[in-house]
């Protein structure tokens, strides 16, 4: 844990579209991402929920998109992208998306009607990304079974949008802020940090 803590806290805050965007190891690999980082990232999301039911590892491709394949590798569980550039395979689903930094379209390939998914996001700003991704879940007739997150922007209100406009609470490891120069982790597993 206390390398994915690192990873959070104390990191630069830069502007990305008007937002206050985290520039860390994990996410952007500045500076380089180090095993034990990515270690503690796969053994604290792989203890966050049950996965014995779990058909399916959905994430985004983007950014966190290795993590929850490693995830998926560890639990030996099948993976499914979504993904921001079509290739236009039978089986596709699409839906328009807008989250704090970028719009567009996102595709799903990789699940069929019934299968059971956790949905594993790297972090939650505004929510849109993952409102977005549960809406094509849905769309595909795929029972979510947990949504999990690396970490939450807390001043942004992301997982409370995110319930109220889907229904699913979001668990994610630890909070931080990101309103001055520099990142502060303020919570973690529940517990608030002083």
């Amino acid at each position: 844990m206390k390398e994915l803590i690192k990873c959070f806290d104390n990191r630069p805050i830069v502007k990305l579209r008007r937002t206050n965007y985290i520039v860390n190891p994990l996410l952007d690999h500045h500076p380089e991402t180090r095993y034990e980082l990515v270690k503690d990232a796969v053994q604290e999301l792989s203890k966050m929920t049950s996965f014995s039911k779990a058909d399916k590892i959905v994430a985004e491709e983007d950014r966190g998109g290795y993590v929850a394949a490693i995830l998926a590798y560890k639990l030996k569980k099948s993976l499914a992208m979504v993904k921001w550039n079509p290739i236009d395979l039978e089986g596709q689903f699409v839906i328009n998306f807008r989250n704090s930094y970028t719009h567009g379209k996102m595709y799903l390939y990789g699940v069929k009607p019934g299968d059971k998914v956790i949905l594993v996001e790297d972090l939650i700003d505004s929510g849109g990304t993952i409102i977005s991704m549960i809406k094509l879940l849905r769309k595909a007739k795929v029972e979510i079974l947990d949504v999990i997150c690396l970490a939450e922007k807390q001043e942004a209100n992301g997982s409370k949008r995110i319930e109220k406009e889907t229904g699913i609470k979001i668990k994610s490891i630890l909070k931080f802020t990101a309103k001055n120069k520099k990142s502060k982790v303020v919570e973690v597993k529940g517990k608030k940090l002083k």
